[in-house]
């Protein structure tokens, strides 16, 4: 029944595949991902996704996601709340499969993202030279530009100003800060 709940219904503004079975989700791919989008219309849908147990995905699959103006959570590090970010093996997730459509959300005027979590390995070597830093740097300062910013967990006001949201510096690089 748990598997059920992600594929019918029309609430669609969360869309975790944590919550069917692990096997399951393992084996979904680029395809499967992004047939489910389309089908929902998450463009116009999803507020908060989370790709968590999606081993085989290495990203395209989120091309149905250009553009939205209302997602407000992407969890890419592919685990569970709490669990041990380094699993063990390479997850196919690139960042050139993603970063581009990230791109297309965070420029969009009006963006409701909020928060992100990235695939511990694209965090575990912190180089400034590299696309996703570039893209950290982007994203900073889209939450720069926002006049009233709130957190995703509690809806409080966060400050607003020079302060940077996802982390360039060499401690805990690339994790979004910030949050409850």
């Amino acid at each position: 029944e748990r598997s059920a709940a992600i594929v019918v219904g029309s609430q669609w503004d969360v869309l975790d595949f944590g919550e069917i079975e692990k096997e399951l989700a393992d084996e979904m791919t680029d395809d499967d991902i992004e047939k489910v989008l389309l089908c929902i219309d998450a463009v116009n849908n999803v507020k908060r996704l989370k790709l968590t147990n999606c081993f085989r995905i290495t990203g395209a699959g989120l091309e149905p996601l250009r553009g939205s103006a209302i997602i407000e959570q992407i969890d890419l590090s592919i685990v569970g709340e709490h669990e041990n970010p380094d699993i063990g093996q390479f997850p196919m997730i690139l960042c050139n499969r993603v970063l581009p459509i990230l791109d297309s959300i965070v420029e969009r005027g009006g963006c409701a993202l909020k928060h992100i979590q990235f695939p511990f390995l694209w965090r575990c070597v912190p180089s400034t030279e590299s696309d996703f830093h570039s893209f950290c740097r982007r994203y900073n300062q889209m939450w720069r530009n926002r006049e009233t910013i709130r957190c995703l967990g509690c809806n409080n006001r966060l400050p607003t100003g020079g302060n940077q949201w996802i982390e360039t510096g060499v401690y805990r690089y690339g994790t979004q800060r910030h949050t409850c």
